[in-house]
């Protein structure tokens, strides 16, 4: 509004400027003008190429022998110590726990709030991927733990290959009438240019996210 300007002024200057857009324009039924990427492109291959390119480490190992030796490669190769593993429908989880002890690393509660403030790693499941934003969907409530995907430094995403959706249009059509406590798509490791546009990382969240694709 402008300075001295009363709400019927303002309205009825809103309803001059909208009064000569033409008649208003039938929006097609069908969604698929909409699409970015249709279902019959390898939508896995799209996430993965798209996640490399929004600097996520991406690799797709074919079962879970090779998920276990990716996870303790990963976690030997940043020199970790600990870990916090949620029990939130990560694939073969109680395997990675004993894998991650095996290699001698802190698997930490992760009930316990703070436990994800002090954990090298983070590893999670993801409740689906989309391929078009290369997007983590991540929710929390039940056995799903938030701080194991944000507070972490280093954050690894186990997906399923069926979970990978091409769009947010399919991913919109997931949702149910009962959402989740809180749910949050993770794009990109985490960043900012707020402070004098120097680009830094791991501000509000992990520095550094791989995404395992399992299948």
């Amino acid at each position: 509004m402008m300075l001295g300007e009363s709400q019927e002024e303002f309205l009825k200057r809103v309803r001059t400027a909208l009064s000569d857009r033409g008649a208003p324009v039938d929006l097609p039924e069908e969604h698929e003008i909409a699409r970015i990427i249709d279902s019959g492109r390898d939508i896995v291959s799209e996430f993965a190429q798209r996640a490399e390119q929004a600097k996520m480490t991406t690799c797709r190992v074919q079962d879970e022998d090779a998920l276990l030796d990716k996870i303790a490669e990963i976690a030997r190769q940043l020199g970790a110590t600990s870990a916090v593993v949620p029990d939130d429908g990560l694939p073969a989880r109680d395997r990675i726990v004993a894998r991650l002890e095996q290699e001698n690393l802190r698997v930490l509660d992760a009930d316990d709030r703070e436990a994800a403030f002090s954990a090298d790693l983070g590893i999670t499941g993801v409740t689906s991927a989309i391929a078009e934003t290369a997007s983590l969907c991540l929710t929390s409530g039940g056995g799903r733990r938030r701080l194991a995907s944000l507070a972490v430094p280093v954050h690894i995403a186990v997906v399923r290959a069926e979970q990978i959706v091409p769009d947010l249009l399919d991913w919109a059509a997931q949702q149910t009438a009962e959402p989740p406590a809180n749910q949050t798509l993770v794009s990109a490791p985490s960043k900012t240019a707020d402070i004098e546009l120097a680009l830094v990382m791991g501000v509000h969240g992990p520095k550094q996210e791989y995404v395992i694709i399992l299948g």
